[in-house]
């Protein structure tokens, strides 16, 4: 099926509409009737199942529905585009937050507000895990303490002793007391994902209690925020009159008791040992250690992703990292108190409009961040309000030749002709349709993405012109000798007479109904008697088979007004002459090219001084015709020299001048 040019010149115009101007009805203009959608009540969308929080697979499916019976969807990942999509929606993704955002649509084309929303992140990568602090290789102590850290942040861990079941622990914890002899020690991080590091950390090492132990009792936290450290420390089996060494990063050991107190510390790790001395001189071989940073410093914060600008979703999902290790962060919206969070962290349920958030670092010495990092974004999930306010009416029948005139409450919109390709429109929009069954869709997507929609279905029916404005109308239906005038007029024959010839025109299929088909040779001979006229139109239905040459389609008595074809192998063109009635001077006026062996809607005009030429419904005309005195309509020939098919032959002693008025009457194939 052949859609009229009309429409596609009318769709690929660029256009705007006012912003935010609310539309409270589908309103009219003049008398044209307008459409009131089946349900103008606007659906719900839910998503009823969908990965976790943390996933630790790409494939994402989402199961969703509405409360509108029949409903369509579109889907929006990550803020793309929205596209339509079915229950259930699969995708594949990289890893990192991602959020889907589903829109319900009714038949009459309303859209959900506030569409469902679901926000998640994929973490296919397992942890991993490594011990930062432990007891040595061949140690004198019951009781061990072991340190670790992970390559993820907000990971737990699951330690095992000698072969045990793993069992949830954290860094820094003691483990013991142990027995002398040989064992060993496991640890494995876990992501919020559920992925447990493959290869645990290992480490071996055997206790002998023979020699005295020296063990920490309290000491500085890991980071540290001041320049002081006190530390407290025994031996469990030293006995009495033992005796204790200290060392402070690397220098020698000198003599020390419990509390064991350093000021003015640097701003840097920190290595703390001590050791005891039995009252028999027996030393500890292995020094109890502590490591410790002093930071003095805070951490600065940085937001890596997140919403910005205009985002059609009422949830947000921010990622932000610290410029030092083991933070912990703090979180505001639009200038609520700071909380407690991680990252990501994922907010819903954000209400329409301008929003900020913030989020501050502290790191392990209690420094928070005092320029928290921010981000401003705007929350618009309400679709453009689209309605159409004139055209054919919901389920009506019309002519060919449509106008549709809409208006829209924000955004740029696209119209689509029977599910052909979106493009960009503006109100109104014309074009001419053949006969049948038709949809007409408007759609505006507003600057955040969100897209509203209205949709338009009818009828279009077509037929042949009616005698009415005609001064003489040959449908070419006969199949004798003599073709009928509708307007009751002279009629028109075969050849010059009514005599059957070889060559006469032979009945055919027509654009309606029948036809004539002609060969070459003979014509239609029609006694019109209309006299001369200055203004006249002409209206056929031509369809040319490929061939060379110019043919005569309609010809006057006078030879003053011609309407001529001029073939070629695959394309056609049409042209319109006049001759002057002194001098002889001729105005001609052509078309473009257009397809042979199809039928072709074509309509002549003079309106002194302006001769006009219809061929689809697309004009060309030239002025300054000056007749001086119309030509002679009393006698017509059609198809002098035609190869083709011709119906329908129109013909009024007026003109008709406008686009409307001939597009009115030209139903596309």
């Amino acid at each position: 099926m052949r859609v009229s040019r009309y429409l596609l010149c009318s769709l690929l115009a660029a256009c705007t509409v006012p912003d935010k101007s609310p539309v409270t009805d589908d309103g009219g203009i003049g008398d044209s009737p307008v459409d009131v959608p089946d349900d103008p009540t606007a659906p719900d969308t839910m998503i009823v199942q969908a990965p976790g929080e943390f996933s630790p697979t790409g494939s994402a499916m989402f199961v969703f529905e509405s409360t509108a019976s029949a409903a369509t969807f579109q889907c929006s990942i990550d803020e793309e585009t929205p596209v339509p999509c079915t229950s259930p929606y699969i995708r594949t993704l990289a890893d990192g937050p991602h959020g889907i955002v589903v829109r319900a649509f009714n038949a009459a084309g309303n859209s959900d507000d506030t569409p469902a929303e679901h926000r998640w992140t994929i973490d296919t990568v397992a942890p991993d895990t490594t011990l930062t602090e432990k007891p040595p290789v061949a140690d004198n102590s019951v009781m061990v303490r072991f340190d670790f850290e992970s390559s993820e942040l907000n990971v737990s861990y699951e330690c095992r002793v000698d072969g045990g079941d793993f069992v949830a622990c954290l860094p820094d914890d003691q483990f013991g007391p142990l027995g002398d002899g040989a064992h060993s020690f496991s640890v494995r991080a876990l992501d919020r994902a559920g992925n447990a590091d493959p290869t645990p950390v290992v480490y071996a090492w055997s206790i002998n209690t023979a020699m005295p132990d020296t063990q920490i009792l309290t000491a500085p936290n890991d980071i540290s925020g001041t320049t002081s450290a006190t530390f407290t420390f025994m031996s469990p089996d030293a006995g009495s009159g033992a005796t204790f060494t200290c060392s402070l990063d690397g220098a020698a050991f000198t003599a020390c008791s419990s509390p064991m107190t350093y000021q003015n510390l640097a701003e840097r790790m920190h290595n703390f040992k001590v050791r005891v001395l039995d009252a028999v001189g027996n030393l500890d071989p292995t020094p109890a250690t502590r490591d410790w940073l002093v930071d003095l410093t805070a951490p600065n914060t940085t937001i890596t992703a997140g919403p910005t600008g205009m985002t059609p979703s009422a949830s947000a999902t921010f990622s932000f990292t610290a410029t030092e290790p083991d933070v912990t962060f703090e979180c505001q919206l639009d200038g609520g108190a700071f909380a407690a969070c991680t990252s990501p962290r994922t907010i819903l349920n954000i209400a329409q409009g301008d929003h900020t958030f913030a989020v501050r670092a502290i790191d392990a010495a209690n420094h928070a961040d005092a320029t928290p990092a921010t981000r401003a974004w705007t929350v618009d999930t309400v679709a453009p309000n689209i309605a159409i306010t004139g055209g054919p009416a919901a389920d009506s029948t019309s002519g060919p030749y449509v106008t549709f005139t809409f208006t829209a409450s924000e955004g740029a919109t696209q119209c689509s002709l029977d599910a052909a390709a979106f493009a960009a429109c503006t109100s109104p929009v014309s074009f001419n349709a053949p006969a049948g069954a038709h949809q007409f869709q408007i759609r505006a997507v507003d600057g955040a993405g969100n897209t509203g929609m209205a949709i338009r279905s009818w009828t279009v029916a077509c037929g042949a012109p009616a005698p009415e404005g005609a001064a003489g109308l040959l449908h070419l239906d006969d199949v004798g000798q003599t073709l009928a005038n509708a307007t009751g007029g002279a009629a028109a024959t075969l050849g010059d007479d009514a005599t059957v010839e070889v060559t006469d025109p032979t009945a055919g299929a027509g654009r309606f109904a029948g036809g004539l088909a002609f060969d070459g040779g003979d014509h239609v001979a029609w006694p019109a008697a209309l006299g001369a006229t200055a203004a006249f139109t002409v209206e056929l239905w031509s369809k040319p088979s490929p061939s060379t040459g110019t043919q005569v389609l309609f010809v006057s008595g006078d030879g003053r007004l011609a309407l001529r074809v001029t073939g070629g192998a695959t394309t056609v063109k049409y042209s319109l002459t006049v001759v002057e009635a002194v001098g002889a001077n001729s105005t001609t006026v052509s078309s473009a090219d257009v397809p042979a062996g199809v039928w072709h809607h074509v309509v002549a005009s003079l309106d002194e001084p302006t001769l006009r030429l219809w061929v689809d419904g697309t004009r060309t005309q030239i002025g300054g015709v000056a007749l001086g005195g119309g030509p002679s309509l009393d006698a017509v020939r059609l198809g002098d020299g035609f190869i083709g098919s011709l119906d329908e032959v129109w013909l009024a002693q007026s003109a008709l001048e406008t686009d409307d008025e001939v597009r009115a009457r030209y139903c596309p194939l």
